[in-house]
């Protein structure tokens, strides 16, 4: 994947594989947004920033909706987004295609870390996962299906002070994505739901937890994943979050228009009792 994300006003460009995927997005500028309708068709199209009561850390700056058509310049996509919880997208790219096109995500930036809490000092950081004690994200999404879909709908955790992997997907609804030369690197069993899990482009490539069946609405614990990661050392005790996006990876939509849509979307970050007190 190859991404594109705004730090709170600092654009930060992480390269990483097409096939598993990508990610852009441009920043818009000024104050939080409203629950206005936004729509955009642009290749880069942003919606928001929103302050969004449903995600722990959000402060009407730091979070989006992106069209992040970061593989399909011309982006025959729009994105429709009343808020983080309630968006759709709807997509037309080749048949048979297998590379990701775009990437249609709510982002969430984790960089604004104080020490003991978010949102309460101006020198900010990203979020060190050991001063984390809940990192869990609920879902409900359609990919509307058809027998020429592509696509796969996922979590994007990007990580910083680390020279292992930065970034950590979180693929719990698939249609026919192949592993693109991905290796199984292990086996995981996180809250009673069991995932294989990947590595694209060796050591210190991009990981993937592959729920070994699909949801459309379902619990995502990004935290005991990351600590599964850093007990099997592809992560380091001192790594940060960076952010987390969650939307769909798509590759076909079998060359006709197809809709996709999130109707409910929560993010819960919770700081750890002996950091936070």
């Amino acid at each position: 994947m190859r991404s594109t994300r705004w730090l709170a006003a600092l654009l930060l460009a992480p390269a990483v594989a097409c096939a598993p995927a990508a990610a852009a997005l441009a920043a818009p500028a000024g104050p939080a947004s409203t629950a206005k309708s936004c729509t955009t068709s642009a290749p880069s199209g942003v919606c928001g920033p929103y302050a969004y009561g449903q995600i722990s850390n959000s402060n009407g700056y730091n979070t989006y909706v992106s069209q992040d058509c970061w593989a399909d310049p011309s982006c025959h996509q729009t994105l429709t987004s009343r808020n983080p919880g309630s968006w759709s997208v709807t997509s037309s790219e080749p048949a048979n295609n297998t590379g990701v096109r775009t990437y249609p995500n709510v982002q969430q930036l984790f960089s604004d870390w104080c020490g003991s809490g978010w949102n309460t000092c101006s020198a900010a950081a990203d979020t060190p996962i050991s001063a984390l004690w809940r990192l869990r994200s609920r879902f409900a999404e359609n990919m509307h299906t058809t027998h020429g879909t592509i696509a796969e709908a996922g979590y994007d955790i990007w990580l910083s002070g680390t020279s292992g992997s930065r970034e950590i997907m979180i693929w719990v609804d698939i249609a026919r994505r192949g592993a693109g030369g991905a290796a199984v690197i292990g086996h995981a069993a996180i809250n009673g739901q069991r995932f294989t899990v990947l590595q694209y482009g060796g050591a210190g490539g991009e990981i993937i937890f592959s729920l070994n069946h699909n949801e459309h609405t379902g619990t995502a614990h990004i935290l005991a994943a990351l600590r599964w990661l850093q007990g099997h050392k592809y992560v380091p005790a001192h790594a940060r979050v960076n952010q987390v996006d969650f939307g769909w990876e798509i590759c076909s939509t079998g060359g006709h228009r197809q809709p996709f849509s999130i109707s409910a979307y929560t993010l819960r970050a919770k700081c750890s009792p002996h950091v936070c007190g």
